[in-house]
């Protein structure tokens, strides 16, 4: 879990109140809305291309907030990006809502992930930030997420997708010191053979 808050007074609706959850990481795609254009299909992100956002249940409407508001099911949302890069990258979807709560379990691609709250501000409407990481992710020509509300009366506030370059787990930067070490001593050794 992250950092929590208990009162509402610090939330505001299309602004991030907790970090970025790649903090610098180099971003090699990206895309978010801060605003809904439509209840069941938004087509064009407010920032970056290449992705869609659906509500399918098809019982959710469009509030005055151009938040995805849901009173009598439970909505289920599918996101799309366009892959345009190779190599291995970390993901992450990101959202704020208001009202209930996301379900703690999202897929990328059909592999699930779990849910990591960053922000929390209970009371009437409580809003929540949270995130989903994929760690290790092939590129792929689409990422295809699946996410959706633990009940009813869930607002969907924003939304942000990211694609980053993966970091190197520590042991990784071990094993190439040791590689590197290994080619020095050899080389070393072969110079030393030549001048003998």
């Amino acid at each position: 879990m992250g950092s929590s808050f208990a009162t509402s007074a610090f939330a505001t609706s299309n602004v991030w109140d907790s970090t970025t959850p790649w903090n610098e990481s180099l971003v090699a795609q990206y895309a978010a809305w801060d605003n809904f254009a439509s209840a069941t299909h938004n087509a064009t992100p407010e920032f970056g291309a290449g992705a869609t956002l659906t509500e399918t249940s098809t019982l959710a409407s469009l509030i005055g907030s151009k938040n995805i508001y849901n009173a009598l099911g439970t909505s289920n949302f599918i996101a799309t990006l366009l892959g345009t890069s190779t190599g291995s990258f970390d993901v992450y979807l990101r959202a704020a809502t208001t009202g209930t709560l996301l379900n703690t379990s999202a897929t990328l691609n059909g592999v699930a992930a779990t849910l990591v709250e960053t922000y929390v501000a209970n009371g009437r409407g409580a809003e929540q930030e949270v995130y989903w990481k994929w760690s290790d992710v092939t590129s792929a020509g689409i990422y295809v997420f699946n996410f959706k509300a633990n009940e009813s009366h869930l607002s969907l506030d924003q939304l942000a997708i990211a694609v980053v370059s993966a970091v190197p787990e520590p042991s990784s930067y071990a094993m190439l010191a040791l590689g590197l070490g290994v080619l020095g001593a050899a080389s070393r050794r072969k110079n030393a053979g030549k001048t003998a």
